[in-house]
């Protein structure tokens, strides 16, 4: 069985050396005060869902044989303002948490040079159909045109800088990418 070459792409090498707290602190109020609207949204509608059903009673019902109580009563009112008081607390303990950590990742990379991240760009599946049909096999397939043509075509593609950092190895170039012509 022939085995067809592999399209290799190229790594490059990043490192995230610092970690703004004020751009933390921005998405971490905006993720935790949207879970903190869905879960309140959620719980008033499951709310009204087991108080129309008669699920909350017998519930109620429940709780009070447990406990040996015979008028035992959820109090929606008081629930609901536990409920927004208690949200808005761990809104904030989580925001602040997140900045927190934000700039103990600061400290901690001035001392150790921050995190390696690699990322390997790969060619898509129509550049490697290219690349076989152009070695010689798979010559009947095609590859795919787009079913519409960009809005600017003039716009460049940023290519990556792949400069070496000075205490780090240069990054390895495995195989050069081409474009199918259009």
């Amino acid at each position: 069985m022939r085995r067809s070459p592999v399209a290799q792409g190229r790594r490059v090498r990043l490192v995230v050396r610092r970690v703004e707290p004020w751009t933390v602190l921005k998405f971490s109020v905006l993720l935790f005060a949207t879970l903190y609207l869905v879960i309140l949204v959620a719980g008033l509608v499951l709310w009204a869902a087991a108080t129309a059903t008669g699920l909350r009673e017998n519930i109620e019902k429940f709780i009070g044989d447990l406990i040996a109580s015979e008028d035992f009563r959820i109090l929606g009112p008081t629930m609901f303002r536990a409920s927004v008081v208690g949200g808005l607390v761990l809104v904030v303990m989580g925001t602040g948490a997140n900045v927190l950590f934000a700039v103990l990742y600061n400290l901690i990379s001035d001392v150790v040079g921050g995190v390696v991240v690699v990322f390997e760009e790969r060619p898509g599946r129509r550049a490697v159909r290219t690349e076989k049909k152009a070695a010689g096999g798979e010559d009947s397939v095609q590859p795919l045109k787009p079913s519409r043509t960009p809005r600017n075509r003039s716009r460049a593609v940023p290519v990556p800088d792949t400069t070496p950092m000075p205490d780090m190895p240069e990054p390895q170039v495995q195989a050069e990418l081409t474009r199918p012509a259009d």
